[in-house]
């Protein structure tokens, strides 16, 4: 942590891993807000991890081969942007299912390229370390932090018992935003 190329990656990691909350907690109400029927919710948001089993056995690879770690993690944080996007942008049930497709994305692009990139950099020595606090960095205190600020959210935008969706999932596009400029004008990686 002491490199700042490194903090800026971890800190970058923690938040955006938390911005997951957002999805878990609110995309299946929203779904069935906007009309799709709650027993085809699990199946719609399934389309996540079937786009995260062909991403990693089809894209994965290519993508990192082509433009590196640094825009392979920018393209997976930009995937969750652009659901929270298309989830401010419209109640279409036709394009928020397909949309799902992105979390899938996101996951693979972020947070398993992530993983590898901390491998990547770490020496023999401190691998284990390290991979302990990429754990507890994102999948600890990143969805300990987000679950408590998409319930915060949730609870600030619902108005007589309905949630109002565009605001709530403008706090974690914002956030998104904010992160990918950072990686984009902070974060330097050596190429994969």
């Amino acid at each position: 942590l002491g490199q700042t190329n490194f903090l800026v990656f971890v800190v970058a990691s923690m938040i955006i891993a938390g911005l997951m909350q957002f999805y878990f907690q609110g995309t299946a109400q929203f779904m069935q807000d906007v009309g799709v029927p709650s027993k085809n919710v699990p199946a719609s948001m399934a389309i996540a991890q079937a786009m995260q089993a062909i991403a990693t056995f089809f894209l994965l690879g290519l993508l990192l081969t082509s433009i590196g770690f640094k825009w392979t993690l920018i393209v997976g944080a930009g995937c969750w942007l652009l659901l929270y996007l298309i989830y401010i942008a419209t109640n279409e049930k036709l394009l928020i299912i397909p949309a799902q497709a992105l979390h899938g994305l996101a996951y693979v692009f972020f947070i398993i390229v992530g993983q590898i990139y901390a491998k990547s950099v770490a020496s023999e020595k401190i691998l284990s370390t390290m991979q302990a606090l990429m754990f507890a960095a994102t999948t600890g205190l990143g969805l300990l932090l987000g679950t408590q600020l998409a319930g915060a959210a949730m609870d600030k935008f619902k108005s007589e018992g309905k949630f109002q969706w565009r605001q709530i999932f403008m706090v974690p596009a914002a956030i998104a935003l904010v992160c990918i400029v950072a990686l984009a004008l902070l974060f330097t990686a050596p190429a994969s």
